[in-house]
């Protein structure tokens, strides 16, 4: 039979569906808590990042809070807000999750919280029928809405399609290499234009003088890859085997594990790269993420 509240005289059948409202709020947000949990690693970084998802999470727990007060309108408002936020970037983090994590629970964590999506649309709407029209309703329905895509644009902006610390690894990897090979032009300056036998720890051993001033080599930290140097049209030069040119390769330790690209830097200071598992050639793509910092899409 119909029951009262402040928005007007409703119908039961709206009150079942508030429940379901309900259970689909709560849902999503024991789902999307559980998911990062498990991603974010332990320490500040877990800590920061839950403190970022409560932008995601609050609304989540807001949503049946409203249900069950005087402000049904304002959850069925939040409800399809979050709604509509929410299934696109879901749909992208299942697909992240099946390419780099297939552990069960991640996968079922997420694909339950994306499932729960329609459901807050389709059952906010389905009560939104039997609300009387009130003067303001739509402003504070695109006041929610706006809120909404808010948080769809923060995780457009944010969002990436590899891991963090492979990308992390492949700058490392970049910038290694950038300044190996500025260090190798500085070391050729000095020799009339040839360059070094061996450069720093990369290539074959040899001595002092035929190796690349260590003092021109920033090594930077670079994880994940394996580099080598390679000299390109040997000429002999102060009792040296020195090159015309050279190419400096780095490769994933374990490739799609530590990283996905593989890179190579000549003396034209650009860095070529390929996503295959193999070495990357001159003949390869450049990447130009070093110079400008940053990433390109």
């Amino acid at each position: 039979m119909p029951q009262e509240l402040s928005e007007g005289v409703l119908p039961a059948a709206a009150f079942w569906y508030r429940r379901v409202l309900a259970w689909a709020s709560a849902i999503s947000f024991v789902s999307i808590l559980m998911t990062f949990w498990g991603w974010f690693s332990k320490g500040e970084s877990r800590l920061l990042g839950l403190l970022l998802l409560l932008l995601v999470l609050l609304p989540y727990a807001f949503i049946p809070l409203r249900l069950y007060s005087q402000k049904l309108r304002s959850g069925l408002n939040l409800a399809l807000a979050m709604g509509c936020a929410s299934c696109i970037p879901g749909i992208y983090l299942v697909r992240f999750a099946f390419t780099w994590d297939r552990r069960w629970w991640i996968l079922g964590n997420l694909i339950l919280a994306l499932s729960m999506q329609p459901i807050l649309i389709v059952t906010a709407v389905k009560i939104h029928i039997y609300l009387p029209r009130l003067k303001h309703a739509r402003l504070k329905l695109l006041v929610n809405l706006a809120y909404g895509f808010l948080l769809f644009v923060l995780f457009w902006l944010f969002y990436s399609p590899v891991p963090f610390q492979i990308n992390k690894n492949e700058h490392s990897a970049m910038k290694y290499l950038a300044s190996s090979a500025v260090a190798a032009f500085e070391d050729a300056h000095e020799h009339e234009g040839l360059y070094p036998e061996t450069f720093g720890n990369l290539g074959p051993n040899s001595s002092p003088e035929c190796t690349s001033a260590p003092h021109l080599i920033d090594h930077g930290n670079p994880t994940g890859y394996l580099f080598e140097y390679h000299g390109i049209q040997p000429t002999a030069f102060h009792g040296c085997s020195r090159f015309k040119g050279f190419a400096i390769t780095a490769r994933p330790v374990v490739f799609g594990k530590t990283g996905i690209r593989s890179f190579c830097v000549d003396k034209s200071l650009r860095i070529h790269f390929t996503s295959e598992n193999r070495p990357a050639k001159a003949s390869d793509p450049a990447d130009s993420t070093v110079w400008m910092e940053h990433r390109p899409q």
